[in-house]
């Protein structure tokens, strides 16, 4: 559910132009950055999953090697990235800059880590997410080495990984302040290597809960009625405390915002994207009617390629200069329906090649 949640917002973001007038008006409020929480509770979520697992690894808790976890995970993006890029990239979808574009793109060099510009827009997010993926699968590394060559205990290895944990957002936070402090622009900051992992080991920090203090973790699940509009209502607060974060991206930050936004506004953004996590914990589909439930099944489990795909196909509608309304319900069912066909047709073999991997 979370998934088709995060997916929507970015679906909606995206739309531009193609929402009506009326819809439209609701792009520009301070409190209302769809896009912006999609992605992060996007984040939020990887985090949850893939940094769980791996200290699941390191105490010797689930049932494969590092190496396995690290290729599972591969499997679950990256092939399907590749499939993607090189389609778009071949018939003409994206621009042509070359085989060595390409390849730094098909490698994740590009975008936060500076060395090719982008060619899938919204795949700088995966340049954030499996860069971070592998160093915190190098940290796990070390301290399977620590546990088998000087015994470490477990006790001491939990200790390790929350304290990485606790350190990554302060680090982030100064590294923020220090490129905006350089000039950096708003847009780049959004898009840093460093600058969005907040959300990443908030998640984290969520998975570690569940482990270590699985009472006080099921204690706000349940609540999940309660917690989840409060939540939300908070999130709405906080956009509106950073104007400056959506407006002219292309620019540096004003002075008077740059402490704020390094040091409060993303890391309580991270904070609240793990919370929206928990509130939402005990979501049921069978709460739903029939078709709702049906809908967010099909939307959650084919968001990987929606969000690849969405905005080439926001752009094909565009050019047929529909109105509005009929420009909007095609963008978005055309959205789900080619990323349904990509998951069955790419996404889904991995994932059946993933499960004999243990």
């Amino acid at each position: 559910m979370l998934r088709a949640g995060a997916v929507f917002l970015v679906l909606w973001s995206h739309a531009g132009d193609l929402l009506p007038d009326v819809l439209r008006a609701s792009s520009g409020l301070n409190w209302f950055r769809p896009g912006f929480w999609g992605v992060t509770i996007f984040f939020a979520i990887s985090g949850f999953l893939v940094i769980g697992q791996l200290l699941d690894v390191v105490l010797g808790q689930r049932q494969e090697t590092l190496k396995v976890f690290v290729l599972r995970r591969w499997l679950r993006t990256v092939p399907t990235y590749w499939i993607l890029l090189a389609l778009l990239s071949g018939t003409g979808v994206l621009a042509w800059l070359g085989w060595s574009t390409l390849a730094l793109n098909g490698l994740f060099l590009q975008g936060p880590m500076g060395l090719a510009p982008v060619l899938l827009p919204v795949s700088w997010s995966l340049v954030i997410e499996e860069w971070s993926y592998l160093a915190f699968a190098a940290f796990a590394a070390v301290l399977m080495c620590c546990r088998q060559r000087f015994l470490v205990s477990r006790q001491s290895l939990v200790r390790l990984f929350l304290a990485v944990l606790l350190v990554v957002p302060v680090v982030a936070g100064f590294a923020r302040f220090h490129a905006l402090e350089q000039g950096l622009s708003v847009q780049a900051l959004k898009q840093g290597l460093l600058m969005q992992t907040d959300a990443l080991v908030y998640g984290g920090l969520l998975a570690w809960s569940l482990r270590r203090l699985p009472k006080q973790f099921h204690s706000f699940a349940r609540r999940g009625s309660v917690s989840t509009p409060a939540v939300i209502g908070l999130i709405c607060a906080l956009s509106a405390t950073a104007p400056e974060l959506f407006r002219d991206v292309m620019n540096p930050l004003p002075e008077h915002a740059r402490g704020w936004i390094s040091f409060g506004f993303y890391p309580l953004a991270g904070v609240l994207a793990a919370a929206f996590v928990a509130a939402s914990w005990r979501f049921q589909y069978r709460s739903l009617p029939t078709w709702g439930s049906r809908a967010l099944q099909v939307l959650s489990r084919c968001s990987y390629s929606v969000y690849l795909l969405h905005l080439p196909i926001a752009y094909f509608v565009r050019q047929l200069n529909l109105p509005a309304e009929f420009g909007l319900l095609i963008y978005l069912v055309g959205s789900i329906v080619v990323g349904d066909l990509c998951w069955r047709l790419f996404e889904r073999p991995f994932m059946v090649l993933r499960k004999r991997l243990v």
